[in-house]
């Protein structure tokens, strides 16, 4: 190739002239205050993702507002509050198993132990009566550990006439009453019922 022609090639002018050629090609008839558009479609892949997004607004429309077949989210809301109000309640009944020793805690075993008449069956000093077993000896019979005496309190003893209380008391309730119950212990109250069960080691 000459240089001559290679001088032609690379003419700007020409190369100029060429490009506003193609942009001509490409203009849109529209022309607002002497501006005018270049007929530059976007790519397929964001056309797709166009119809899709439009395809699944329809469908979500029919589903949750035309038919309301799903929760909307003034509803979806409410059910993740309400399970979270659920969850800090569960969290909050549950209580480490050991047996409280302040005299807050047992005070208000001894008061929840009058208030659901514990002593109808046990009697006024956890010394048993016709009904009960005595509550202040070493025998059990059902366990004398806080965790027994808190299984017998939550979920009672319907062979034995002993109701459960799960749905009466909370958890920190009921282990204030096996707590006072444990108390008990050796305070050798007057007509003490005999010893029922096994002694506890």
């Amino acid at each position: 190739m000459s240089q001559e022609e290679n001088n032609k090639e690379l003419d700007p002018t020409k190369v100029v002239s060429e490009i506003k050629e193609e942009e001509n090609s490409l203009l849109l008839p529209h022309d607002f205050d002497g501006i005018k558009e270049l007929d530059n479609p976007a790519p397929r892949w964001l056309m797709y993702l166009l119809y899709f997004t439009i395809f699944f607004s329809a469908v979500y429309w029919v589903h949750y507002i035309t038919f309301k077949q799903g929760p909307s989210q003034a509803e979806e809301y409410e059910m993740e509050m309400a399970a979270a109000k659920a969850n800090l309640q569960q969290q909050e009944n549950v209580v480490e198993i050991a047996a409280l020793t302040d005299e807050a805690s047992l005070a208000e075993g001894k008061k929840i132990y009058s208030e659901k008449a514990c002593y109808s069956c046990h009697g006024q000093l956890g010394e048993g009566n016709a009904v009960g077993p005595n509550l202040t000896d070493a025998y059990w019979i059902h366990g004398g550990d806080i965790k027994a005496l808190i299984e017998v309190l939550t979920n009672g003893v319907p062979a034995k006439g002993m109701a459960p209380f799960k749905d009466q008391l909370t958890a920190q309730q009921i282990q204030q009453v096996a707590s006072y119950v444990l108390s008990l212990q050796g305070t050798n109250p007057p007509n003490a019922k005999a010893p029922q069960g096994e002694k506890a080691m």
